[in-house]
């Protein structure tokens, strides 16, 4: 599943082109069908959140997640247009049903060698944090 095809199948149910959607419109109804694309995006590719904000029209990461917790809420809560909405973008998908969960990300997956580093980096932050509390406390 590609982000692209997300996009497309969105705009298509919502009845607007697929710009209109990436655009930077907040009005309600195009800022609901973005979040719930956004979920779908989020919960049928394996792409990182900051690549799904990129491709989504410049949006960061917060933003996205954000979007996609609006979404789900209101998926949770017994939204009736939103689940129409929803069901819709899974049939131009050709997919049954949204998965419970976000799949793992590739990009947040550290190699050990990253882990070490910043274990390293953070136990020298700690050395330096503890001589100054200790300087602290000698002078008091």
């Amino acid at each position: 599943m590609y982000l692209r095809d997300v996009i497309k199948a969105t705009a298509k149910v919502g009845g607007i082109t697929p710009e209109a959607l990436l655009a930077a419109d907040k009005g309600r109804k195009v800022a609901a069908l973005r979040q719930l694309g956004l979920l779908v995006s989020s919960r049928l590719t394996d792409a990182s959140w900051p690549l799904i904000g990129r491709v989504w029209g410049q949006r960061d990461r917060a933003t996205v997640q954000a979007a996609a917790l609006k979404a789900d809420a209101r998926l949770a809560s017994g939204d009736q247009l939103t689940r129409r909405e929803l069901s819709l973008i899974l049939a131009e998908l050709d997919v049954r049903e949204l998965p419970c969960a976000r799949p793992p990300a590739a990009a947040y997956r550290y190699r050990p060698a990253t882990i070490r580093t910043r274990i390293r980096e953070t136990e020298a932050r700690l050395r330096t944090l503890h001589a100054q509390l200790m300087a602290m406390e000698a002078s008091s």
